[in-house]
């Protein structure tokens, strides 16, 4: 019983403080607007998550599986930029209003009749199911509570839902909308999951280890508690990162928290909040958060402690960064408090202990690996093999670790390690890799990343003379291999006689097996004919509606499909229409 003295002490709390504070401080207008939906919003996404390499920049509503509810301006104000895409936002519909700010509404099934009837005449004057189109003040004016599409699920959606933001208009910036008192109920305070402590050094120790010691919580008799109440004890230079999700009232969905605050010694350490971001600042998320540990174990980390080339500005923090330096004999205490958007505050209390640092022993005089500045430009060759990273690549100092593999019989060649997976990157750089001397003129050659299991992902790549140079940000195991194989086009639900006079579109099965669709034509009756693209569900979709053909004729389809290297499969078919 005795190690129970000085043991982690866990406090937690939870209140509701006015969403108000947020919006007086920055000077946002209170949430006077028309709703985007006519239901009860239910948020199936916040703003500010941690999704792949990217924080979200809005709030998902949730259509309850549907699709085709009526999507509104939120104010007056005109259309200045539509976008459609196969992919990410899908059909997206940004609007311009006079106080400033811009809404945004993606993931639409389609617009409303007026707007939609300009969106088809753009594609078909360029010949292009995809589009991004800017216009003028005027062009396309709306009112407060006009409908300007219908809700969805293109593009790279998991599922029917808005995607809605508010953005500052000169700088194109989303805001977190719940500045603006977006009257969504929440009275659930953000949920601890862990902490983590990790020794930043060599020198530096968490319990004996020079590795990062991950501690879990637990909620019983009305506090959050660490499970099994361990000491932990630590010297040298540590950081420590935080595993905490938010819920919103009525729903289950699990959400980001809005700010993350760091006491230590009752003095302000390190805070991070999503007020909002730049869209060039996105990918430091990699950096925000522990990258190795969410690879290896699908645990989202937030640090409380910055990489020496993190750039992202949502962070108050002194010339520490968020660094704890623990020396033997003294106990120091940190403090979580814990926040989200609505105000609902948690709060985790706990110790570590300083001990004394380590002794190292003397190694032998082995040849030390090459440190890489993360700010720094650098490049090298390994035989025949290169890498290049411009500037800013790293966000913290990385070991230079590249080694030329000899084939485990997958892929063509030599295989080339570069660095790890574990390792973030945040520019594009550049792999070269040397062509067999009996592959140079095979056309359908291209640069493939190893995956855990010796499966080869796709990873392109442009020829430069004898070698071929890749383009990434992933580090991993990279070579060559052949695609030889085209696309594959596959009617599907074919009517009797292929008589489509009562359907409303002709759907298209579209595949690729290794290197994916780069892109596809379809033309009826020798004119092009608009076909939309959903990779998601293996997809082409041509809706009669949409076609400028005759009825109660014959016509002839045809689609030609072409893969990223450079194989075509086509589909020719006649019917009647």
């Amino acid at each position: 019983m005795a190690r129970c003295t000085g043991l982690f002490l866990i406090i937690i709390s939870a209140l509701y403080i006015s969403p108000t504070l947020s919006r007086a401080q920055y000077n946002y207008p209170r949430w006077d607007f028309h709703m985007p939906l006519d239901i009860d919003l239910v948020v199936s996404g916040s703003f500010g998550e941690l999704r792949g390499s990217h924080f979200h920049s809005g709030v998902d509503f949730t259509t309850h599986g549907k699709t085709g509810l009526p999507i509104y301006s939120i104010d007056d104000g005109y259309v200045f930029r539509i976008a459609v895409s196969p992919v990410g936002f899908g059909k997206a519909i940004y609007v311009n209003h006079p106080n400033g700010f811009s809404s945004v509404y993606a993931h639409a099934e389609w617009f409303s009749k007026s707007i939609e009837e300009i969106v088809t005449n753009i594609q078909y004057e360029k010949e292009s199911f995809a589009i991004d189109e800017s216009f003028a003040p005027g062009e396309i004016p709306v009112k407060r509570g006009q409908i300007i599409a219908y809700s969805g699920n293109s593009g790279s959606s998991g599922g029917p839902h808005l995607h809605f933001e508010i953005r500052e208009t000169d700088t194109q910036k989303p805001i977190n909308v719940h500045f603006f008192d977006f009257p969504v109920k929440d009275d659930v305070p953000p949920h601890i999951e862990a902490v983590v402590i990790y020794p930043l050094n060599e020198q530096s120790r968490v319990n004996g280890k020079s590795e990062p010691l991950y501690l879990p919580v637990v909620f019983h008799s009305g506090r959050f508690h660490l499970r099994g109440n361990p000491r932990v004890e630590a010297s040298g230079q540590i950081g420590v990162g935080i595993e905490t999700l938010d819920y919103f009232t009525g729903s289950w969905r699990k959400c980001s928290v809005y700010s993350i605050q760091l006491i230590v010694d009752e003095q302000p350490w390190f805070k991070s909040r999503l007020d909002g971001f730049l869209f060039s600042q996105t990918r430091y998320l990699n950096s925000h958060i522990d990258f190795k540990r969410r690879r290896t174990h699908r645990q989202v980390i937030q640090k409380s402690f910055l990489d020496e080339n993190n750039q992202l500005d949502i962070y108050q923090t002194g010339a520490s960064r968020g660094v704890v330096a623990m020396t033997s004999g003294e106990s120091r205490q940190f403090h979580y408090r814990v926040k989200d958007a609505a105000g609902n505050l948690s709060q985790l209390i706990f110790n570590i202990h300083g001990t004394n640092p380590p002794r190292i022993p003397e190694v032998s005089a082995a040849p030390k690996m090459e440190t890489l500045h993360p700010a720094s430009a650098w490049s090298d060759s390994f035989g025949d093999f290169g890498v290049s990273f411009p500037a800013n690549s790293f966000y913290s100092r990385v070991k230079a670790d590249f080694n030329v593999i000899p084939n485990p019989g997958v892929g063509i060649g030599q295989h080339f390690s570069v660095l790890n997976e574990n390792v973030p990157i945040h520019q594009f750089f550049e792999i070269t890799i040397p062509i067999p001397h009996q592959y140079l003129n095979h056309q359908r050659l291209t640069a493939a990343r190893v995956g855990n299991n010796g499966s080869l992902i796709y990873a392109g790549g442009t020829r430069r003379g004898n070698q071929m140079v890749v383009r990434t940000r992933d580090a991993g195991t990279y070579c060559l291999t052949t695609d030889e194989t085209p696309p594959t086009l596959r009617l599907l639900n074919i009517p009797a006689g292929r008589n489509y006079s009562n359907r409303d579109a002709i759907r298209v099965d579209i595949r690729d097996n290794f290197s994916g669709i780069a892109s596809y034509r379809a033309t009826i009756n020798g004119e092009w004919a608009l076909f939309e693209y959903d990779p998601k569900n293996n997809l082409l979709i041509g809706f009669f509606d949409k076609f400028r053909i005759n009825k109660g004729q014959r016509h002839t389809l045809e689609i030609v499909a072409t893969d990223n290297v450079g194989n075509e499969t086509r589909l020719s078919t006649d019917f009647i229409y």
